[in-house]
């Protein structure tokens, strides 16, 4: 033998054979190769290009004389020996194996202390022939053999075909039922009468099964006895309860979920003579019971269906159709009992409603009334707190102008330093009185009295320190929090509605102050075209993955900061939506201590 393997392709079906054959051609020092089916073996044969093939020749499918022929047809396996494998060792045979393209034959079965040297004597250079004149027999007993395997595997696809006809005749009558019973499941939703999705689900039952007589129960709400109902040609009729406690329900309690019984098992159960009693079903006919369980629970049997008819006994999708019929007749008598319940439920609510929406008036006005003293009462406060910050400005008014009236009640003419006291004093006087008026002003916008709602002209400057004045005066800017002002924009004139401004510096300070810090810086800046507005504060330090969402809606629905830290203010994504009807922007800004919240706003 040469350093290289000679491969060796075995077609064999049996893979005992194949086992024996690999054993002893491997130990030898040979590649082996297996296919089972001569299909398999001629693509596997064309792809190797094996040195040998054992061919069996009772193959299923393609015979090894048909394999042989077919390989010998093809130009590429002519350097390829092919030995028939055979247990015929008629003389026939193996003319029949040497006229089809075989080299020669092994018997089977084949021996194990010879077959090794058989193989190496055809890999040698062995050849079995033909005697002369014998090449027309082999071949005529070749082609008897061909017809005889065509005429089998034509009667074969003639089975075949006839089952595969029958396959669809079923598979037919299988969709025409499907089809009716999915147009009866879409039909029967909106009804909620009892009595007509009984009538009209065991009705087609009835039709579709050939039915002589069908009988249905369900358990009525009480749980002490199953309501009945008859199905027969002649109509539907009421038939007698069963009690809960009847053998017949509690032999039917013990089955395994989804048992359905039919002709034997039926007939040979413990029931069988209670249901004859029952009129359930004819003791000569072809009987079916279908337990159907409580889809809440499956221990509890909700109802079942009876039937029978006297020709042929039910078929496997006849009990299968019988189990969806059920099912939907089910369903459909639950999603009607739930509907109605549903219906009694929204008249109760309705009528519930009427009180509550009496009752919702009344509270709106009372809230009303509650809103308007507490109104009062909070302005009431307000007006005081207010009261006692104008005092200063008023107290100023009074000495300056007692201070002036002095100087100008003199005869003679003021001396030059004294006019210039003068000037001063008139200066306080209209400082004053400007902070008095914006005060005022401020406190009757908060109370509703002025036009806080129709756009002006508003000083930017003058509003802020009203503001601060403001939450000072209700409470909410502590009194011993500092504030450092700082307003160095070159243009303080806005227009706009002055509620919206105050909301949105209210919102500034109220996160500022949501980081309790030491001190609030305000701030103004600005050029021509676009006037800036920041409020620090040197409080607690918020997250970065929190500032991302601070203008975002609904902020009670964001993430707890970690660590229960400070979260931004939530009023921010109020000044957001403000700010846009300015064409405004609001930005946060994280500090080491604190945060920036910075407002822009254009000045076109």
């Amino acid at each position: 033998m040469s350093e290289a393997q000679p491969r060796i392709l075995c077609i064999e079906d049996n893979p005992m054979n194949w086992r024996l054959v690999q054993r002893l051609l491997s130990q030898a020092g040979y590649e082996m190769h297996w296919a089972e089916d001569g299909l398999k073996g001629c693509e596997l044969a064309l792809a190797l290009k094996p040195s040998l093939i054992l061919l069996d020749i009772n193959l299923p499918g393609l015979s090894g004389f048909e394999v042989a022929t077919k390989l010998r047809q093809n130009r590429s396996m002519d350097g390829t020996l092919i030995v028939a494998l055979t247990a015929k060792t008629m003389r026939s045979d193996r003319e029949t194996a040497l006229v089809t393209g075989c080299d020669g034959f092994i018997s089977k079965p084949i021996d194990p202390f010879l077959f090794v040297g058989q193989v190496e004597a055809y890999l040698g250079g062995r050849r079995d022939h033909l005697e002369q004149g014998r090449e027309g027999a082999a071949l005529r007993q070749f082609s008897q053999q061909v017809v005889e395997h065509l005429e089998a595997q034509l009667r074969e696809a003639q089975e075949g075909n006839r089952k595969l006809l029958e396959v669809q005749s079923e598979l037919e009558q299988r969709s025409h039922h499907l089809t009716r019973l999915l147009s009866l499941s879409k039909d029967i939703i909106p009804v909620q009468d009892d009595g007509e999705i009984l009538s009209r689900v065991l009705g087609q039952l009835h039709e579709e099964l050939g039915l002589d007589r069908l009988r249905a129960y369900r358990l009525h709400a009480s749980g002490a006895y199953f309501q009945g109902l008859s199905l027969t040609p002649g109509g539907a009729e009421e038939t007698p309860v069963l009690a809960a406690a009847h053998p017949l329900i509690k032999w039917a309690e013990t089955l395994p979920v989804g048992s359905v019984l039919t002709g034997m098992d039926l007939r040979q159960s413990a029931p069988w003579e209670q249901g004859i009693e029952l009129g359930l079903w004819n003791p000569k006919a072809q009987a079916l019971l279908l337990p159907l369980r409580s889809r809440s629970e499956e221990a509890r049997l909700w109802g079942l269906l009876a039937a029978d008819r006297l020709e042929q006994p039910f078929q496997p999708f006849e009990i299968e159709l019988a189990a969806l019929h059920a099912g939907i007749l089910q369903v459909s008598l639950e999603n009607a009992g739930l509907i109605a319940h549903l219906a009694e439920t929204s008249r109760a609510l309705g009528t519930s409603y009427e009180g509550l929406e009496s009752a919702y008036e009344a509270l709106k006005e009372a809230q009303r009334a509650l809103g308007a003293q507490n109104q009062k009462t909070t302005l009431g406060g307000l007006f005081m707190s207010m009261a006692q910050r104008i005092q200063v400005p008023v107290g100023i008014l009074k000495e300056e102008s007692t201070a002036l009236s002095i100087i100008m009640d003199r005869p003679d003419l003021p001396a030059p330093e004294e006019r210039a006291e003068c000037h001063r004093s008139m200066e306080q006087i209209h400082r004053a009185i400007s902070q008095v008026d914006g005060l005022v002003g401020a406190l009757l916008r908060r109370a509703g009295k002025g036009v806080a709602s129709s756009p002006e002209w508003i000083h930017l400057h003058d509003f802020l320190g009203q503001e601060l004045d403001l939450l000072r005066a209700e409470g909410i800017l502590p009194e011993n929090l500092p504030v450092e002002r700082s307003f160095q924009s070159p243009r303080d004139l806005l227009f706009g509605v002055y509620s919206d401004f105050s909301e949105v510096f209210g919102h500034l300070i109220r996160h500022a102050l949501d980081g309790r810090p030491c001190g609030i810086k305000v701030r103004t800046s600005g050029d021509e075209n676009l006037l800036r507005i920041e409020v620090e504060d040197d409080g607690g330090f918020i997250e970065p993955n929190l500032l991302d969402s601070a203008f975002e809606p609904f902020p009670d629905l964001r993430p707890a900061a970690p660590g229960g830290g400070r979260r931004p203010g939530q009023g921010l994504a109020a000044c957001a939506q403000l700010l846009n009807t300015y064409r405004g922007s609001i930005q946060i800004l994280p500090r080491e201590r604190g945060s920036l919240v910075r407002v822009d706003l254009p000045m076109e």
